[in-house]
């Protein structure tokens, strides 16, 4: 996922030049995530935000409005460009894989109570040695749980098995009266007869009868 920081606002926003904040981040609970995150000056420029010796960096997201509680998932093992690098990204790979953020969603529950998904904050927070630290605004972070977990196994075919196309065809052919069928086809409404008419009816009869709907 790229991100961009507005080192004027603080703000992650849309791209350089684009400077809407973004309205959320989403994840998937299970997953690794890879942030590539650029800070632009004035909003547009990629910009160093420390020399590399000294700079250290923090992604952490808590329960939403809960300051003061432990991370549910967190990194502060970041990747740094090469100093002097013309457009600079600072890259994160933090693990949405922990057992903090599985009891917030109430994974495992055996009252089938897990939540779809979770809305969260998260900051991020850079400092260069013993410097102030500079942290970007507060954004919303929203957890998906996951499907695919790799326990599931294979589901078993059910029994009897949906026939085949072609078996279909054919047993849909079986189900007609052929004696119906080549009666009908031979029958001339112009030229028949009053037994003919007959025939034809008793036919019919015969063949409602043998099928139960009358």
């Amino acid at each position: 996922m790229r991100l961009y920081v507005d080192l004027e606002t603080l703000q992650l926003i849309e791209g350089p030049g684009f400077r809407n904040p973004i309205s959320s981040l989403r994840f998937k609970r299970g997953d690794g995530a890879r942030l590539d995150v650029t800070f632009l000056a004035n909003g547009t420029t990629p910009a160093h935000i420390g020399d590399p010796a000294e700079l250290e960096l923090q992604f952490g997201i808590k329960p939403r409005g809960r300051y003061d509680v432990g991370y549910l998932v967190q990194t502060a093992d970041w990747t740094l460009p090469a100093p002097g690098a013309e457009t600079p990204v600072y890259q994160c790979s933090p693990s949405f894989n922990t057992t903090q953020l599985d009891s917030a969603m109430q994974v495992g529950s055996s009252a089938g109570s897990e939540l779809s998904e979770i809305t969260l904050m998260g900051e991020i927070t850079w400092r260069e040695g013993a410097g102030a630290p500079t942290s970007t605004r507060t954004f919303t972070v929203v957890v998906e749980n996951d499907v695919n977990r790799g326990t599931e196994g294979v589901p078993t075919d059910a029994e009897p098995p949906y026939p085949a196309p072609g078996s279909i065809v054919l047993q849909s052919d079986e189900g007609y009266d052929v004696t119906l069928r080549n009666t009908l086809k031979t029958f001339d409404a112009n030229t028949a007869t009053i037994d003919d008419l007959t025939d034809v009816l008793a036919t019919l009869l015969d063949t409602l009868q043998s099928k139960n709907v009358i």
